[in-house]
């Protein structure tokens, strides 16, 4: 996956709550080929560049932050 496609699925999971260029930068030197898009948001996550995701004021394992970020979409 090149990063464009990365920043692409970041930006519709998670909408601006993150800084690109600051992401693009940090996956420039990885090769993402290698890695699902689940690792690839830990690895962001892990770097501080994803936080409390889901706006419920707690940083969060990033399942719990996108299950509450996609909880939040869809109302609940």
């Amino acid at each position: 996956m090149d990063i464009q496609n990365i920043i692409s699925e970041l930006t519709s999971k998670f909408g601006n709550s993150f800084d690109v260029s600051a992401v693009t930068e940090h996956l420039k030197g990885m090769d993402t080929s290698k890695f699902s898009i689940s690792e690839i948001i830990e690895k962001v996550k892990g770097a501080g560049f994803l936080g409390d995701l889901d706006g419920d004021g707690v940083q969060e394992s990033a399942f719990e932050e996108i299950k509450g970020k996609i909880s939040s979409m869809f109302g609940k």
